[in-house]
């Protein structure tokens, strides 16, 4: 997806989050847009059909009121209509996430994915979360990855943030650092 494209999808997640706010709908809609992501990923047909520019927006729009009419809130059905109206489609594939972002926002939450070499005791992630939790003064959940390729501690990606407390990761730096004065 193009730049462009990933701005329209934050256009359009801001607008929706923003009605969705004021009709007290948001976590109704983003869980009905997650449903949908899913759908686009497990069903090759609806997929083709929701970004195929030659099937006619009408035909379209019929065929998502078949689909969702009583399924999803209200507000999820109209936004739907609304990308197709507009011919944004593709920007669909990016809404929840863009949604997603703007919920933790507002709610002072943070995602983070912490990556082990070993899976980690209860006890690790408690204290991955309290430290992130200091350090950002938000709420903070924690998803676990594990990777033997760290060699040992962990990585932790929070947005554009990387703290890299890895084996690996003190190897590569020490490798770096002799190269330079070498």
């Amino acid at each position: 997806m193009s730049s462009l494209d990933t701005r329209a999808a934050k256009r359009y997640a801001a607008a929706l989050f923003q009605f969705c706010v004021n009709e007290g709908c948001v976590d109704e809609v983003y869980a009905n847009l997650k449903a949908v992501d899913d759908l686009m990923r497990q069903s090759p047909q609806f997929k083709n059909m929701w970004s195929s520019p030659l099937i006619p927006s009408g035909r379209k729009r019929a065929i998502i009121g078949k689909l969702f009419e009583g399924n999803v809130h209200s507000a999820t059905l109209a936004f739907l209509r609304l990308l197709v109206d507009k011919r944004r489609e593709d920007t669909l594939a990016e809404i929840p996430a863009e949604l997603g972002q703007l919920i933790d926002i507002a709610a002072n939450r943070m995602r983070a994915v912490a990556t082990f070499a070993v899976q980690p005791t209860e006890d690790e992630i408690a204290g991955i979360i309290a430290s992130l939790k200091q350090r950002t003064g938000k709420d903070v959940t924690v998803s676990v990855k594990v990777d033997k390729a760290i060699l040992g501690g962990v990585v932790v990606r929070m947005d554009d943030i990387v703290l890299d407390g890895s084996i690996r990761g003190s190897l590569e730096k020490i490798r770096e650092h002799m190269l330079v004065e070498g």
